[in-house]
């Protein structure tokens, strides 16, 4: 099967096989596929992989069990007003007043 792609297509493909990605185009584009037609549900999933909706835990569940391993001295060491002053922290920009 020959399948003609647009040139920039062609060099990411390349470049991901250099860079160890993919062992081939066809390994690449074989992949790509798969999660495609698995995303656009053109393909069913394996019964081993289908979780029931029911089994979705809420956000705070799933926050709760990756943070149950953070001591309470990490915790504390968080500053007071990380909510409020979140740009600050996070981008390093001037702290706002506050109100």
């Amino acid at each position: 099967m020959t399948i003609n792609v647009s040139k920039d297509v062609e060099n990411a493909i390349e470049a991901a096989v250099r860079s160890g990605q993919f062992a081939s185009a066809g390994q690449m584009v074989d992949k790509l596929v798969r999660d495609y037609a698995q995303h656009t549900q053109q393909q069913p999933q394996p019964a081993s992989q289908e979780v029931p909706q029911a089994a979705h835990k809420p956000i705070w569940e799933e926050i709760l069990e990756l943070t149950a391993d953070v001591p309470d001295e990490k915790w504390d060491k968080l500053p007071t007003d990380l909510a409020e002053q979140h740009d600050h922290y996070l981008y390093g920009t001037p702290k706002r007043p506050t109100t």
